[in-house]
């Protein structure tokens, strides 16, 4: 059955209706549309809109004598989008898989001496064809693609199959004539990066100041605030003290005293360093060897910035003067700290 318009009447003189030859011609269309209204096995987007292509319009005249006169690709004035500067290329009998049965099309990135190598271009583009019958385009958007010195050009070899391009009735090639475009939006490698790293620490000789010990004697015991700190002072590279509550913290207040270690390194906002360190706190008997002693390991940094125990000791037991703890009211806290391991940041030059 005759499929174009310009052979209605020859298709008439043979018996078949014309409104019967037209009608299979706009099936013909309406079944391509239907494909083109979403994305093909290809994971490639086809659709239609009005608007015009944003960054360049290609018209093509003569269309058909491009392939008789052996002319296999056309290409496009240089256009600037992005910055950059690029290409439309087109075959018109097709390129690569789809040659013979497919319009190819590729956009290409001129590469200039200011862009240096190893630099990469990723740019997502949009082709448009023209049905110069409804006045829409058809356009056709893959994924993201960079472009660099190893690869300046990426397209599609499966644009179009020429037999919908060519078909009167669709609209693209009226009189010879047909009008491609394209859409060009850039997105910069002058992206962020950083690296993160975790380090063991080895507890061997060689490695000095990975284990340390800090005493911190308090006298006036019963003239101390609601809290107070210790000293700073540096075990494994590493900024600590110590943060005492003597009547007790939060719901311990009035039973217990609490004791912290807290990572001084920690405390600041702009900190994403962490260390893992094992520590000791000890409530030293100045009589006696009983000692009151608790031990843990934990991840310091943000927002862990201190631990320890609400409830060290009871305060009847700090008290009793027959337990040894408090002493002509003083007393002496020690903290022995190992780092264990820590993870570092640093920026990435990108």
């Amino acid at each position: 059955m005759c499929q174009s318009k310009s052979n209605l009447k020859h298709c008439w003189n043979k018996g078949v209706p014309a409104t019967l030859a037209f009608s299979f011609s706009l099936l013909v269309f309406l079944s391509m549309a239907s494909v083109t209204a979403a994305e093909d096995d290809e994971g490639v987007l086809r659709e239609r809109r009005g608007i015009s292509p944003a960054h360049y319009l290609f018209k093509i005249e003569g269309f058909s004598l491009f392939s008789k006169n052996g002319l296999d690709k056309i290409s496009s004035k240089t256009f600037k989008a992005g910055e950059y500067k690029w290409k439309i290329l087109l075959f018109p009998k097709g390129n690569n898989r789809g040659k013979g049965d497919y319009v190819s099309i590729y956009l290409m990135m001129e590469i200039t001496t200011n862009i240096p190598v190893g630099k990469d271009i990723n740019a997502f583009f949009k082709f448009f064809l023209f049905d110069q019958f409804r006045g829409e385009y058809l356009t056709v958007q893959g994924s993201a693609r960079r472009f660099d010195w190893v690869k300046n050009e990426w397209g599609f070899d499966k644009f179009i199959r020429l037999i919908d391009f060519e078909q009167p009735t669709n609209g693209f090639l009226v009189n010879d004539t047909s009008f491609f475009g394209v859409e060009v939006f850039v997105t910069e490698s002058s992206r962020l990066g950083e690296c993160l790293s975790i380090s063991e620490v080895p507890n061997i000789s060689g490695f000095p100041n990975i284990s340390g010990k800090y005493e911190w004697v308090i006298n006036q015991f019963s003239k101390l605030g609601e809290e107070c700190f210790s000293n700073v002072f540096i075990v494994g590279g590493h900024k600590w003290k110590l943060h005492l509550y003597p009547q007790g913290y939060s719901n311990y207040k009035g039973f217990s005293l609490s004791l912290f270690l807290v990572s001084v390194d920690s405390q600041s906002p702009m900190s994403d360093h962490k260390v893992k360190a094992e520590f000791t706190l000890t409530l030293k008997n100045k009589f006696s060897g009983n000692y009151a002693k608790n031990r843990t390991t934990i991840w310091f940094g943000a927002p862990t910035q201190r631990h320890g125990w609400r409830s060290f000791i009871k305060l009847k037991d700090l008290q009793d003067r027959a337990k040894g703890f408090l002493a002509k009211d003083s007393c002496v806290i020690e903290a022995e700290v190992t780092v264990v391991c820590e993870t570092s940041q640093k920026m990435l030059n990108c």
